[in-house]
């Protein structure tokens, strides 16, 4: 189904970006993926799954808090494929702190990364797109109802996503959805302090983490089902699969 569809993926050295990127590449699509700081790793996950799939694999440094940025990887997207078919904005930045020590800088940082930096790779690479293709958006279930108070930066910024999605909805020739999953069981989820995360999941009723393996099939499942743009989907940790 996805072999001569082309797919980005932003953020996508691991965890649920890499997930997004193995699926696509087990189904012979040619991936586009991203990343910020860690360029060893993205050129490990490339050849790990090009080996694996044999497949056509891209990476490119992508900076989501710099419009310049974003502009030069659509300019050079559109001088190689000239087309995109799939666009997952994934990458996202967290900088929890409690109020009193949250600076403005920090608050707006993460704004920056997470809402700005996805309306403009929205603005940018939807012009490589047309009427038959999916624009998915990794939100979080903080952004709707189960965010921490150490947190409320991040909340912010998905809570703008799912605004987002909706009101671009409107206007956008490609159907542009958004995903919300809460705690997803990721390398960095698995290093974070273990006490805090039952806490958090205890905290929302979350019975399990999320199998980062789920995001692509809920994905894979939205574009067979003929989604309705805008939507806005919520991934609750309740069945291990």
């Amino acid at each position: 189904m996805y072999k001569d569809k082309i797919v980005l993926v932003t953020g996508a050295s691991k965890g649920i970006g890499k997930s997004i990127i193995e699926f696509f590449a087990k189904e012979k699509a040619t991936i586009i993926m991203t990343y910020y700081t860690n360029y060893e790793l993205s050129n490990k996950t490339k050849n790990e799954l090009i080996s694996k799939y044999n497949v056509n694999i891209n990476n490119y440094y992508l900076d989501l808090a710099s419009e310049d940025s974003i502009n030069d990887l659509y300019k050079e997207i559109k001088d190689k494929y000239n087309h995109i078919d799939i666009l997952v904005n994934n990458a996202a930045l967290s900088l929890d702190n409690d109020i009193d020590s949250l600076t403005k800088e920090d608050f707006m940082k993460v704004l920056e990364v997470n809402t700005v930096g996805t309306f403009l790779m929205i603005k940018y690479m939807s012009k490589l797109m047309d009427k038959d293709g999916f624009i998915f958006n990794i939100s979080s279930t903080d952004g709707i109802d189960t965010g921490s108070t150490l947190s409320i930066n991040y909340n912010v910024s998905k809570a703008g996503i799912n605004n987002m999605t909706e009101t671009l909805s409107r206007i956008m020739e490609p159907k542009i959805i958004t995903l919300c999953p809460n705690w997803v069981e990721t390398e960095t989820i698995r290093d974070m302090n273990q006490e805090y995360l039952e806490s958090e999941m205890e905290r929302i009723n979350q019975r399990m983490l999320i199998k980062p393996e789920k995001i692509p099939k809920v994905i894979n499942e939205l574009i067979n089902n003929d989604i309705v743009s805008g939507s806005i989907i919520r991934i609750d940790g309740d069945i291990n699969e």
